[in-house]
């Protein structure tokens, strides 16, 4: 799995959090970043952070289906916003979490997907 949030601290925490429930995890800076690096046959499902310089969550998740790749995905967000939930929805993102969110729904998400 990869999370991809441009804050070193969530990135990092998201990544320990995970690491330490014994899932293989992946981190990245920016959305760019992850379509230039990740190896997309590798990844079961993607935490992607909305609001990132350059290209938002939604931005790379589209750019991703455009490549005829749907990994399911969980985004999150430190702003409500309906367009950007009915957005993730027409894009197939499985749930939208706002910014803090808590650890149960994050793990609740991860088992669903990964198992």
């Amino acid at each position: 799995m990869a999370v991809i949030d441009d804050d070193d601290d969530v990135g990092d925490v998201l990544g320990g959090l995970l690491e330490t429930m014994g899932y293989q995890v992946e981190t990245y800076r920016s959305g760019m970043d992850f379509l230039s690096d990740a190896q997309m046959d590798r990844l079961a499902c993607l935490i992607v952070d909305q609001n990132m310089p350059r290209m938002t969550g939604l931005e790379m998740i589209e750019r991703l289906s455009d490549r005829g790749l749907n990994i399911p995905s969980l985004l999150i967000t430190g702003i409500h916003d309906a367009e950007v939930e009915r957005k993730a929805a027409s894009l197939g993102v499985m749930t939208v979490l706002e910014k803090p969110m808590s650890h149960h729904e994050l793990l609740r998400f991860i088992s669903v997907t990964v198992g």
